[in-house]
């Protein structure tokens, strides 16, 4: 048995299915661990979805901000410019792709391998039961008959720089962004929702892992996450390693071989998973 992580996919479906046969990935004896935003950009999101439910329990796949993006979009919210969320919205089995993208969770954690996964970051103020904790509850609320009321707050939301105190309805919106949209934020978990590419734009900022004390760290081991393709492939960390290098721009997919230590990577280009403009 293998397991492999896998960083963004974003529909590109024809790239993903051609690396996992590079790595002779069988779903009878292997599993496939997706670190979020299976769909939009890329041309086949429909075509990602159907075949990683497929996989059954071969499949471990957390929520991106472009996966909840288009629950935002079931629920009544406009498309943005680039998206490409049309197929799977107007399939014939769309109702059922959302209740299971619905079911998944926002944070994976294997003990055994001293391993978690999330698709952005967790906050430098977290405990890991605490970011064990707010995943669940997102999770929860996702689940739920009124899941749609969740999105659509989500999708009209001012996030908050800091933690909302408990009671307060913004702190479900704050961790769901902290999980699925963090890069920098300070050591107080102050976080700046406006820098996404590589420059810290604001005194005390740094990456999310990059801070000196994270709190988080002794239990959850290393931490697998995409979200960051302008930061690329981050493997000089011994905490987290960072899986999104941009095969949606043209870059790289990139599989991580990650039941064995040192991690086993395998590339492949994706100039052919270019975006649809």
């Amino acid at each position: 048995m293998a397991i492999y992580a896998i960083g963004d996919i974003q529909g590109c479906y024809r790239s993903l299915r051609k690396l996992l046969k590079t790595v002779r990935f069988d779903p009878s004896c292997d599993q496939l661990w997706c670190a979020g935003d299976m769909v939009n950009r890329g041309k086949d999101s429909l075509l990602t979805l159907r075949y990683l439910r497929s996989l059954g329990d071969a499949a471990v796949c957390v929520l991106g901000n472009h996966d909840i993006h288009l629950l935002e979009q079931a629920a009544g919210a406009p498309a943005r410019a680039k998206d490409t969320l049309n197929q799977v919205l107007q399939a014939d089995d769309c109702d059922g792709l959302l209740d299971w993208l619905r079911h998944r969770p926002l944070l994976h954690h294997n003990a055994a391998l001293h391993l978690t996964m999330v698709h952005a970051g967790l906050s430098p103020q977290w405990t890991f039961k605490k970011a064990c904790r707010r995943a669940r509850k997102v999770e929860l609320a996702l689940q739920q008959d009124d899941w749609k009321n969740t999105c659509r707050a989500w999708r009209s939301a001012l996030f908050p720089e800091w933690e909302p105190l408990k009671g307060d309805a913004r702190r479900l919106l704050f961790a769901m962004a902290v999980l699925t949209n963090t890069r920098f934020c300070n050591q107080q978990g102050r976080f700046n929702w406006h820098a996404n590419h590589t420059d810290i734009e604001r005194e005390g900022d740094q990456p999310w892992y990059r801070h000196a004390y994270l709190p988080w760290h002794a239990d959850a081991g290393t931490v697998l996450f995409g979200h960051w393709a302008a930061m690329g492939l981050i493997i000089d960390q011994p905490h987290v390693l960072g899986l999104d290098s941009g095969c949606v721009w043209g870059g790289h997919l990139t599989l991580a071989r990650v039941d064995c230590r040192p991690f086993q990577l395998t590339k492949l280009r994706c100039s052919c998973c270019l975006p649809v403009l």
